[in-house]
């Protein structure tokens, strides 16, 4: 067995634990929102052009692990001169994010959708990852992606993967925006309380138009 097929199994068991974590609560939360379906959204789902690009580029992404599995022979013509020792880190920043994704939509509960919007009765979460980060499951994607770019050391992998990391900011500021004009102060104080992707380490006022 060479290193490389250790690589890709590696890569292949991460992924099925944490797509299966993913889909798994993606159907609970459809089922809940179709027994909720006499209570409309309270806003209408946020489209923008981030919202298209971070879309195309995790289409990419994925025919890229595609291409990475199945087309191995090839595919290597794309490699990143990542050294083995270093590629194998890749596993820590995985095995995190699969218990932090988990925790987060176990806190999230029926208030998790898949669109940015407002849902009907909709409170603000605080509470587990929440209580320190207000973006926990961008997080939970810049840690996977950050793996498995470590893990397949692909230039392909690498270059959608960091343009979904990119986008996740517009559009982490948009989904603030919408939240900021939902609950005013009580959001704009839990955001003085929290970092946007990792936790704040000291905390002081926010001024006003910071980011």
């Amino acid at each position: 067995m060479t290193e490389e097929l250790v690589f890709i199994l590696v890569f292949v068991l991460m992924y099925a634990v944490f797509g299966f974590a993913r889909i798994y609560y993606r159907r609970k939360a459809a089922k809940a929102k179709r027994e909720q379906s006499d209570r409309p959204p309270k806003t209408k789902p946020i489209r923008s052009v981030a919202h298209t690009a971070i879309a195309i580029s995790i289409l990419g992404m994925l025919i890229a692990y595609l291409l990475y599995l199945f087309v191995t022979p090839w595919f290597p013509w794309f490699p990143l001169p990542i050294p083995s020792f270093l590629r194998w880190f890749g596993v820590i920043p995985c095995a995190v994010a699969i218990p932090l994704l988990i925790w987060t939509h176990r806190t999230l509960g029926r208030s998790y959708s898949p669109e940015l919007e407002i849902q009907d009765q909709h409170q603000l979460i605080n509470t587990g990852p929440y209580a320190r980060i207000r973006h926990p499951m961008y997080t939970v994607f810049i840690l996977f992606i950050l793996g498995t770019v470590l893990l397949t050391a692909n230039l392909f992998i690498t270059i959608f993967g960091l343009l979904v990391c990119f986008l996740l900011y517009p559009i982490s500021k948009q989904e603030e925006q919408m939240l900021l004009t939902e609950f005013g102060d009580q959001y704009r104080d839990y955001m003085n309380r929290t970092g946007r992707f990792l936790p704040r380490i000291r905390q002081y006022p926010r001024q006003e138009g910071e980011s």
